[in-house]
């Protein structure tokens, strides 16, 4: 059977820099979209022909080129920080890397639109009396964007980890006593109040299961029931019985996985 430490491993450029990496491809959509609409009005008033649809796709196609440079911001984003530790050579280096960028995305958009004659005009020609004359400062726009955004989900979800648990505090009477998460194998709710198992009983904390799951590391608990919270280093494998999947702990307790939880936990031992 599988062990819960060598089925999670998680990859350098994991979820989070996907997430990332989606969401800005999801933006930089948008600023097409808007670019789009703003030369659509422009030219409403006058009499030259405009395609809206046509507008659309190229600049689609335009700031879809530029997702490309989206792992390379979000380092740039851990490396030289806006949001955290401001400071005068953070901002040159991103201003000298958002004009680096732009002009290299410029280039690469002119080829691929002139390669699929969308653009007729002769490459460099075009590129410099349209593109640094004429359009530059929308993809400076595409990387501020990105990266404000980038630096805004950066933030958010350091904060969040700095809300995380490192350990349980139990308060029982008069007494408080401090519980190691690796010590708990899972954890029961019984309305407002939990059960955390470990292998020499259990204890009482008082919170809420979904207050909980939320300081939880995710890349140590995982929550497989409506009810129940399981320490991914204590799973021995997966159980199929009458129509029930079950999580078998290495201690040889067997817990039951909801239903809305089922497709996760196969994929996390798959």
């Amino acid at each position: 059977m599988l062990n819960g430490k060598s089925a999670i491993n998680v990859p350098a450029f994991g979820k989070l820099e996907r997430q990332y990496l989606g969401t800005s491809f999801l933006v930089l959509a948008i600023l097409a979209i808007i670019v789009s609409a703003q030369k659509y009005a422009k030219h409403a008033s006058t009499t030259e022909y405009y395609s809206l649809p046509l507008s659309v796709l190229y600049n689609f196609i335009v700031f879809s080129v530029y997702a490309l440079f989206v792992p390379l911001i979000i380092k740039a984003v851990d490396r030289f920080p806006l949001r955290k530790d401001f400071t005068v050579n953070n901002f040159l280096f991103h201003l000298g890397l958002s004009i680096a960028f732009g002009l290299t995305h410029m280039l690469l958009c002119n080829l691929i639109l002139y390669g699929i004659d969308l653009s007729s005009s002769p490459i460099f020609p075009r590129f410099i009396t349209k593109y640094l004359t004429g359009v530059i400062h929308i993809h400076l726009m595409a990387y501020w964007v990105v990266l404000g955004f980038l630096s805004f989900r950066k933030k958010e979800h350091t904060e969040k980890n700095d809300e995380r648990l490192d350990q349980f505090i139990i308060k029982e009477n008069k007494y408080t006593s401090f519980l190691a998460l690796e010590k708990v194998h899972w954890i029961e709710a019984i309305d407002h109040y939990q059960k955390l198992h470990t292998g020499d009983g259990f204890f009482i904390y008082k919170d809420s299961i979904s207050n909980l799951e939320k300081q939880l590391p995710p890349d140590k608990f995982k929550r497989i029931h409506r009810s129940l919270i399981v320490n991914l280093s204590q799973i021995e494998g997966l159980k199929k019985s009458n129509n029930q999947l079950l999580v078998r702990l290495q201690c040889g307790q067997e817990l039951m996985v909801g239903k809305s939880f089922r497709s996760e936990m196969k994929s996390l031992f798959s």
